[in-house]
């Protein structure tokens, strides 16, 4: 078995857990079981989908791109590594939340991010230009999002747990890690199938979509702080963020445009359907996130919580995990052919929209039923990932 093919197949239990515990999140709110605390399982659930399943699948990918599917063994000890205090956090997380034990789970992950930050840095010189800047700004961003969880610390100490400088520093992390490193890293992994199907991009116009998202992401950072009522000088800086986004996103579809046809005919359906998921919930995303800089938007996310969970579902399950999904069938390590896993990937499409349409409609369902609802659909949700559980299990071959 190829080595970053063992390290996806890893990414996706963690998926599927993180579904299960999404699912037992449900269930807490009508039929609350004993001694569990939804706040526990909320920081854990969030912890395995963005660091048991995101970034293990970007250390999957980065992998098969850079070390050819040679593992060095210092590698495997690193990784191994990552995989327990991934583990230490899905253990310690629903017994304390954040307490001793899960805090030092969560920061021995952060100093081995800085290791493996260092060792992709170095790789990514064999990759052309653009594959490389894509991936080392996105290694930047991950760095730079880590000094949101080293800052609580002091915070907690000094007596501002649940100030707001407290809820800044998570949404600091948060923004840094998906705006960031998910997004830059995604880019470099997408340029990279470009290149290796032989297809021909404007360099020039691909430097200018770098520049666009780098301002976008720094000043983007102001649209996290318009829930405090900041000075005006932010909102306008988060205005402008939300308008380079919007350019971003406008040359980056006119960049792909003229190849998508020639990038279709050698991709499988499964596979261009998925990216063309991917692809509309970044549009998505990038309208929500432009308009969040408007004061009543802003304001109106942060007094209904279920908008800004709406909004983060759709960046991790609308943007990130169908693009991973295609880039790791198209790499022949995830098979979708029979019936069984194309119903998966409905059923996975389904509950996600209907997630989606009942998490950002609460009043519309009615009390009574609304949380059975919830729990229903991301139950629909995670059976779509348990159905895909055999594409793991078949013996890896090249879709491109």
């Amino acid at each position: 078995m190829r080595t970053s093919s063992l390290l996806w197949k890893v990414a996706f239990l963690f998926l599927v857990i993180s579904g299960a515990i999404g699912v037992l999140m449900r269930w807490q709110f009508f039929a609350p079981v004993n001694g569990l605390n939804y706040q526990y399982l909320l920081h854990t659930h969030s912890h395995v989908v963005l660091l048991g399943w995101i970034f293990n699948s970007l250390i999957a990918g980065f992998h098969y791109i850079m070390f050819k599917d040679e593992a060095t063994k210092k590698y495997v000890v690193l990784y191994a590594l990552f995989q327990v205090s991934i583990l230490g956090m899905l253990l310690s997380f629903p017994m304390q939340g954040y307490g001793a034990i899960s805090i030092s789970f969560s920061t021995l992950h952060i100093l081995l991010s800085y290791v493996w930050t260092h060792w992709m840095w170095k790789k990514s010189v064999d990759q052309n230009f653009e594959i490389r800047a894509f991936i080392r700004w996105g290694l930047i961003y991950l760095v730079l999002s880590t000094l949101g969880p080293f800052s609580l610390g002091p915070i907690i100490v000094s007596g501002n747990a649940g100030s707001e400088m407290y809820y800044m520093a998570i949404y600091y992390y948060l923004h840094f890690l998906y705006n960031g490193f998910f997004m830059f890293s995604i880019m470099g992994m997408f340029l990279w199938i470009v290149r290796r199907k032989s297809l021909q991009l404007d360099r020039s116009k691909v430097h200018v979509v770098l520049k666009l998202m780098n301002v976008q992401c720094i000043a983007g950072l102001a649209l996290s702080a318009l829930w405090m009522r900041p000075h005006p000088i932010i909102y306008f800086i988060g205005a402008g963020a939300g308008v380079v986004q919007i350019l971003a996103l406008i040359l980056l579809v006119l960049l792909i445009k003229p190849l998508w046809k020639d990038l279709a005919s050698k991709m499988t359906r499964v596979g261009i359907l998925l990216l063309k998921w991917s692809l509309t919930g970044l549009i998505l995303k990038v309208f929500l996130q432009a308009i969040s800089g408007i004061p009543f938007v802003a304001d109106l996310a942060y007094e209904v919580r279920n908008y800004t969970i709406g909004y983060l579902h759709l960046v991790f399950l609308g943007v990130v995990t169908p693009f991973l999904l295609a880039w790791f069938h198209m790499q022949g390590m995830m098979m979708i052919a029979s019936r069984l896993k194309i119903g998966g990937l409905v059923l996975f499409f389904s509950g996600f929209v209907l997630s989606e349409l009942f998490i950002v409609t609460p009043t519309v369902w009615g009390q009574a039923h609304y949380f059975k609802l919830l729990f229903v659909v991301s139950a629909i949700l995670w059976i779509g990932f348990i159905a895909l559980i055999p594409g793991q299990m078949a013996k890896t071959r090249h879709l491109s």
